[in-house]
């Protein structure tokens, strides 16, 4: 692991543990390019990195420069105070004002849409939060 973006409270990250079959959600990582860098999302337990096939694992070229800015640099203003809530299906409904809703998934039947590449769920006066441009954050 070269750089973390959450979790500093651990020190390195020797593994990343998933379920051993794909049937019950364990990740299976296809790429056999060893020099490849991968942006993962996953959960720490116990010190420990778990991820699943539900998982963000994308490799770190295949994101926009303005997702790349918002993971080095913008995102973590959100991640304490802000919560995406996905929306799956009409009526969407937020559920509390630090909620951004997010409807990539419905409107484009994909996570790759432009919320997701161009956008960041991040808090405005206190306990409200919206969807700002990576773009105006600067280059």
């Amino acid at each position: 692991m070269t750089i973390m973006f959450k979790g500093f409270n651990v020190s390195d990250i020797q593994f990343v543990h998933t379920p051993a079959m794909e049937n019950l959600c364990g990740y299976s990582h296809r790429s056999q390019n060893r020099s490849e860098e991968f942006l993962i999302a996953g959960h720490l337990r116990g010190g420990q990195l778990h991820i699943t096939i539900c998982s963000y694992v994308v490799p770190w070229d295949s994101l926009s420069s303005a997702q790349r800015r918002g993971f080095t640099k913008l995102y973590s203003a959100g991640c304490e105070e802000c919560t995406i809530y996905p929306c799956s299906s009409i009526p969407c409904k937020l559920q509390s004002n630090n909620h951004c809703l997010w409807t990539d998934q419905l409107l484009t039947g994909s996570d790759k849409g432009f919320q997701s590449r161009f956008l960041a769920c991040l808090p405005q006066k206190q306990g409200l939060c919206n969807w700002q441009s990576l773009r105006s954050h600067g280059a």
